[in-house]
């Protein structure tokens, strides 16, 4: 995470928002193009997980590197023939973890079938962090609603938040930036368009990155956990000198 902080890809304050709302078991998707750092912002902020949580991660190739003890890395492999004799798919291993009970799951994309096991792990209160190719959130919505994934409205509502990357090449040769980070307060049911709130917003004019205030999730958080709103903000604000310093 320090490392973000240096190269400008994300604020102190929007890792300290995000190291909060992962302790308490946000669902998030990491959405952006090809080559825009979701990868390596999902290894990020996987360091925020609490370090006695058990995380089991599903990938097609092992990219993920966590410092967690109880940490069970799986990756999915092709067939040894052209007859598929044994192949593991990652929609195999999904549905495997379950057993296996964690803490958080955290698949390193999304494409298919397995989104579907992913969304059942949300629903059924399992915090799941994963990335997809999208461009932003009405496309993200639109893929998750349409063939191969095919979701249902009242799955894609487990969906707590996503962030969106983009690669600002106008900002040096490795500059990936948080496009901004939008909050999923629900799916309108009619029209399957999210209704949406964005928190962080980056903007390009002086490559800084502003916070909207008035977080819908930090409240449903206080209403939920019984928190007062302004412990929060101080807790947010007492991470963030935290980075701040380590940085």
């Amino acid at each position: 995470p320090i490392d973000m902080i240096r190269l400008n890809t994300c604020s102190p304050e929007m890792l300290a928002y995000l190291w909060f709302l992962i302790e308490n078991g946000v669902n998030m998707l990491i959405a952006g193009g090809v080559s825009t750092g979701k990868t390596s912002m999902l290894n990020g902020i996987s360091f925020f997980i609490p370090p006695e949580a058990k995380i089991v991660s599903i990938e097609d190739t092992r990219e993920l590197n966590l410092p967690h003890e109880n940490w069970i890395p799986g990756a999915a492999r092709s067939g040894f023939t052209g007859s598929g004799v044994g192949e593991v798919t990652m929609y195999e291993l999904l549905r495997e973890s379950f057993r296996q009970n964690p803490d958080y799951l955290i698949v390193g994309e999304i494409r298919g079938k397995e989104a579907y096991v992913m969304f059942q792990a949300m629903a059924s209160g399992h915090p799941s962090i994963s990335t997809v190719h999208a461009g932003g959130v009405d496309d993200l919505i639109k893929r998750l609603q349409t063939k191969p994934i095919n979701l249902s409205t009242g799955l894609i509502e487990s969906l707590d938040l996503v962030i969106v990357m983009i690669h600002a090449r106008e900002k040096g040769k490795s500059s990936r930036r948080v496009k901004e980070i939008v909050e999923i307060e629900g799916i309108d049911v009619n029209s399957g368009t999210p209704i949406i709130n964005k928190s962080f917003v980056w903007l390009p004019s002086d490559d800084s990155f502003e916070y909207r205030a008035n977080s819908w999730l930090l409240s449903k958080l206080s209403t939920q956990k019984g928190i007062p709103m302004d412990s929060i903000i101080r807790e947010i604000s007492r991470r963030k000198k935290f980075l701040v310093w380590l940085y």
